[in-house]
């Protein structure tokens, strides 16, 4: 059998194809729906809610969000946590990111088509020296401003961004049943 190299025409069908290929969809279980500041949120079991341990070895600083779930090698995170002021738009967050760290490369913006519209900003920072791909997302339910982060290893973000993308638009607002 003959090694195919880049020049041959099935090498470039098979690239073709590969990128065209639909990415498969997450199978979504009921016991992976959370509830974390009054919305419902599918987060994949691959991600566990950390201790406070943990928590302060990757977050430097005394403020520590309300919830957050890591992968079990850590290289991957989501956090969600009730903000007192409402953000207005991806654009306010970017300006601001770009005043903290000058290295910041903010790719893409936008808002979800979920049940709750969520806001979201895509970008790249640094910390130490990895390249760390990240998502921010915000949204208000009632009178309660939310706002999420993801994280994950730069070279894993083409793995990771299309499970972001679901997570974010399977955030629903919490129904109170006792009413």
């Amino acid at each position: 059998m003959e090694r195919i190299d880049y020049r041959d025409v099935d090498f470039y069908l098979q690239q073709v194809e590969s990128a065209a290929a639909e990415k498969p969809l997450w199978e979504k279980k009921e016991e992976e729906r959370r509830l974390l500041c009054d919305v419902t949120m599918w987060i994949p079991t691959c991600f566990s809610l950390a201790d406070r341990e943990t928590a302060e070895k990757i977050f430097w600083s005394r403020e520590i969000p309300e919830f957050f779930f890591i992968t079990q090698d850590g290289t991957a995170g989501i956090t969600m946590q009730s903000i007192e002021e409402k953000i207005q738009s991806p654009d306010i967050v970017k300006e601001q990111l770009a005043k903290m760290d000058s290295r910041i490369v903010c790719y893409d913006k936008g808002e979800t088509e979920g049940v709750v519209k969520v806001q979201w900003l895509e970008y790249k920072s640094f910390a130490g020296d990895e390249r760390v791909y990240n998502v921010l997302f915000f949204f208000s339910v009632d009178d309660r401003n939310i706002l999420g982060t993801f994280f994950c290893l730069f070279e894993e973000y083409d793995t990771w961004k299309p499970l972001v993308w679901e997570m974010m638009q399977s955030i629903e607002e919490s129904i109170d049943e006792r009413i």
